[in-house]
């Protein structure tokens, strides 16, 4: 019984080194020295924001126009926290807010003309590998996929673990 524990954890050892290696390459690869990941990470610091505000980003390139509460929803984070983004992201020009024609009381966020072309090329430069992916696995191959990625998110979070805002792996052993 221990030998076949003690094999489970040498195999679920090497795994994590796998694992490891390919977060590492997914990191670079989507850092990247692009031209436009420059520009926009360039003009994000500029308006001082920072790595947080992204995600809104590209929900609003992936979904189009929308509310705050819809964009909320979208990124998994309370209303009121993406109001805070979304006006700061505004600010530094990156979104626009108008009314909504059928509902005056709502406010539509969206890309904002001066950006967009740039939002959008940095965005799908980092979309496309995963929409790629995605594509070449079957529909049960893929809720497996996702299943396995909210489990590695789900842990992050219970265990408080967050990358830098650097990007990256935060360093230390698997007890840090």
């Amino acid at each position: 019984m221990s030998e076949d524990r003690s094999a489970a954890a040498s195999s679920v050892d090497a795994d994590l080194e796998q694992l490891v290696q390919l977060m590492g390459r997914m990191v670079r690869g989507m850092k990247g020295g692009h031209a436009d990941a420059e520009e926009l990470v360039h003009r994000v610091k500029a308006a001082g924001l920072g790595p947080r505000h992204v995600p809104a980003l590209m929900q609003l390139v992936l979904n189009g126009p929308m509310p705050v509460g819809v964009l909320a929803r979208h990124m998994a984070l309370n209303p009121a926290t993406v109001s805070q983004l979304v006006g700061e992201l505004e600010r530094g020009g990156f979104v626009e807010r108008r009314p909504d024609e059928r509902d005056r009381r709502r406010m539509i966020v969206s890309l904002a003309e001066a950006h967009r072309e740039m939002i959008e090329r940095f965005a799908w430069r980092r979309l496309r590998p995963l929409r790629m992916t995605l594509e070449r696995l079957a529909p049960d191959e893929r809720a497996h996929f996702l299943r396995g990625w909210r489990i590695l998110v789900e842990a992050m979070e219970r265990t408080g673990l967050r990358a830098p805002d650097g990007g990256g792996c935060p360093g230390g052993h698997p007890g840090v």
